[in-house]
């Protein structure tokens, strides 16, 4: 059995559909999936009925920590999703839309690009808008390949805006208080002092499967979770495109997959493809 737990699709940054997703996970061979799109639950309630027993509810929150982006994966217990996280997925949307606005408009005037704000608001009407889709909106106004186009949405670029100041152990209560259990997501991508500080923070697992982890990280963020009682976890961060892994990269094998399945409320035994 294949378990991948953190994935996107058209809701937030991702190309994919839902139905293309499963499709992918089929092709891929993995049994279970989650959908664990940015700061937003929208695309949740368009899963269709018979990829419920493949498709675990999710959530991935934007947090910041000592100036790092502290990303958090949230998977929802017994398929019963908060008041709190339904509240913030619906305000964190306007957000987002009015942070791309500015940030696009900014890179328009500082870096003399071309944009198209209205393909770009039109095909995210209801969606969580990202630096993912600013990116593509930017690559096809200007003709510029994906390496070309995404400094002017890094870190670097005079026209980046966070997306979010949220602490990260305000993203675990929120979860929290949400019936959704707290994933340190993809830690490879922290420094090391950031992630000793984070990790003390009350996260429930860590993403200890990711496929951007340096050789011999998944074992040691292994034997942190296993000091601190935490479970482990696994992730591709599929968004369908190149400029993420495939679904099917990095999972979690049934042995593995049990110990949150039992959190959860899931039964693995009627979730593998028939």
């Amino acid at each position: 059995m294949k378990v991948d737990l953190h994935n996107h699709t058209i809701y937030s940054d991702g190309i994919d559909d839902i139905n293309s997703l499963a499709q992918k996970a089929k092709e891929n061979n993995v049994d279970i999936f989650a959908i664990t799109d940015h700061d937003t639950i929208n695309g949740l309630k368009h899963i269709p009925s018979e990829l419920e027993n493949k498709s675990i509810l999710g959530v991935e929150l934007s947090t910041k920590y000592n100036g790092e982006h502290v990303h958090i994966v949230g998977l929802f217990k017994n398929r019963k999703i908060g008041k709190d996280i339904i509240g913030y997925s619906a305000n964190f949307l306007q957000k987002r839309v009015d942070r791309a606005i500015l940030m696009m408009n900014k890179i328009k005037e500082i870096y003399g690009l071309k944009i198209d704000l209205t393909t770009l608001l039109t095909n995210s009407n209801g969606k969580s808008i990202t630096r993912g889709n600013m990116l593509r909106n930017i690559m096809q106004a200007n003709n510029m390949s994906m390496e070309e186009a995404a400094f002017y949405i890094s870190n670097d670029s005079k026209a980046y805006i966070p997306a979010s100041k949220m602490h990260p152990q305000d993203g675990i209560k929120l979860l929290h208080d949400s019936n959704a259990i707290a994933i340190l997501a993809h830690p490879t991508l922290l420094k090391k002092e950031t992630f000793k500080e984070v990790i003390e923070m009350g996260f429930d697992g860590i993403e200890a499967y990711y496929p951007l982890n340096k050789e011999g990280e998944a074992d040691f963020f292994k034997a942190e979770a296993a000091k601190r009682c935490m479970f482990i976890s696994a992730g591709s961060d599929c968004h369908g495109d190149k400029s993420h892994a495939n679904i099917g990269t990095s999972c979690l094998n049934e042995e593995e997959f049990n110990k949150i399945a039992d959190i959860l409320g899931y039964d693995v035994k009627v979730m593998a493809w028939k």
